[in-house]
């Protein structure tokens, strides 16, 4: 007999980071996980990625079957948006992987259905809540390295078997929106500032194997992020993440797992190993991050894959900032407010 005070989690697809939001999830004794269904058949799933969550061929269907508090969204990249749409028509919230829409129109659509709906949102921004990052962004946002004036972030991964629609330009969304987004969220958690412009470039096609971002921000700061899926297979483990904060009193480095200070007072090396964790506190009306940020990280990481593509830098100076007039994209609602901390 289903308790009525536990909420109902289904999960829909199985791409992205499912299991730690699973993991999560199985803990918890006020919820009660109640089903899961592939996001397309482009998963080629038969069976459900769990022996305690009943199988439904159809994320609609079981939508409303089972009629959840919450979905868990994690199918093919490019069709997040879709699901996310989905279950804002529906009422129910969402706990997303990103990116959260392929294109600017599509964000605009999800940004306006979730508002509208009333609906609690949260994207899969897992590694802004890495110990080492998490703790190494407190430090700077307190001063301890002056005023911030540059950032450098690093996303490494071994390529390894993918799925073949990475080669699939509508499916995969770029490498990008996939892996640079974390290092655009790193960024926006340090400095707590909103983007102005940016320049990328990138390398490969279908999928991309490495990317160059550099960015401007609020605050007389410039940023960069680079990007690439050249990992070695030998290498000790699947990434290599890293960011180098440069103050006017000082630089922290985030690499490895440890964080490394040097300003006035000396230099100092440690190791976090707690913070708080994402789904956690998405629930518990926690320390997470808000909405908004969440819609102008995507907003930035199409901004770059743009300029990767169309090989301009791309501005984004403006408040609020209509995306269709700067784009030149045709007006469908809704405008984004920068993020602003």
């Amino acid at each position: 007999m289903i308790n009525k005070r536990m909420k109902k989690v289904c999960f829909i697809g199985a791409c992205g980071h499912w299991k730690q939001a699973y993991h999560c999830l199985k803990k918890r004794q006020d919820l009660l996980l109640c089903g899961f269904a592939p996001g397309s058949a482009h998963e080629k799933l038969t069976k459900s990625i769990s022996p305690d969550l009943p199988f439904f061929a159809n994320y609609e269907t079981m939508l409303d079957t089972v009629k959840p508090d919450l979905a868990i969204v994690s199918p093919v990249f490019g069709l997040t948006g879709q699901v996310i749409l989905a279950c804002a028509k529906r009422q129910i919230d969402v706990f997303a992987e990103k990116p959260i829409a392929a294109t600017f129109e599509e964000l605009d659509h999800v940004r306006a259905s979730v508002l509208q709906s009333g609906i609690r949102f949260c994207a899969m921004h897992y590694l802004r809540y890495d110990p080492a990052f998490y703790h190494g962004a407190k430090l700077v946002r307190q001063g301890k390295i002056g005023k911030l004036k540059m950032i450098t972030a690093q996303k490494s991964y071994q390529y390894g078997v993918r799925p073949d629609w990475y080669g699939d330009r509508s499916l995969y969304c770029g490498t990008i929106p996939w892996v640079g987004i974390h290092a655009i969220d790193w960024i926006s958690d340090f400095t707590g500032r909103r983007f102005q412009t940016v320049t990328a470039q990138s390398v490969g096609e279908n999928p991309e194997m490495a990317a160059l971002c550099q960015f401007t921000l609020d605050g007389d700061i410039i940023a960069s992020a680079n990007i690439d899926f050249y990992r070695p297979e030998s290498a000790p483990t699947h990434g290599d993440d890293r960011i180098r904060c440069v103050g006017t009193e000082g630089v922290l480095e985030v690499c490895r797992g440890n964080i490394s200070l040097m300003n006035k007072d000396g230099v100092f090396e440690f190791r976090p190993n707690t913070a708080p964790e994402l789904l956690t506190e998405f629930l518990d009306d926690g320390e997470c991050i808000s909405t908004d940020e969440i819609f102008h990280i995507a907003a930035v990481a199409l901004a770059a894959k743009q300029s990767a593509e169309l090989g301009k830098t791309t501005s984004m100076s403006g408040q609020p900032i209509s995306f269709r007039q700067l784009f030149k994209l045709p007006k469908i609602r809704g405008e984004y407010y920068l993020f602003k901390r």
